[in-house]
């Protein structure tokens, strides 16, 4: 297993016609790993969509999915509506272990999807 650090940089709310849902992008900067970023969707648990994650082979870029409690996902917008100076922060577990050296350099042989095993959103508070 494999633990991905990430600070929460911004959240947008959406409504995807294709899929027929409300979501939220979130853009993330990770923090054990170099220059590395990742862009998450977070919808209900009535979604069709799995937690997942996608690692780009040519650098660190990861996009994935992450279904919640419809009781988190409705409060989801209410955290973030208040300016903090803080940002908030997302751990992720994933079931695949990453080749990351001691510079937080990832090398991946080739493109990688991974389960979302656990995640943990930390907020600050107001």
């Amino acid at each position: 297993m494999q633990k991905l650090e990430m600070l929460i940089k911004t959240v947008d709310s959406h409504y995807d016609s294709l899929h027929e849902i409300h979501c939220y992008y979130l853009t993330c900067s990770l923090l054990n790993i170099a220059r590395g970023t990742c862009n998450l969707m977070i919808v209900n648990e009535t979604s069709h969509f799995t937690n997942k994650i996608t690692i780009q082979l040519e650098r660190a870029v990861m996009s994935g999915s992450i279904k919640v409690k419809d009781s988190f996902f409705k409060n989801f917008q209410f955290q973030f509506s208040n300016k903090n100076e803080r940002p908030a922060r997302l751990e992720l577990v994933i079931k695949d272990k990453l080749n990351i050296n001691k510079n937080g350099i990832l090398f991946l042989d080739k493109e990688l999807t991974s389960e979302i095993l656990e995640y943990k959103f930390y907020m600050p508070l107001l």
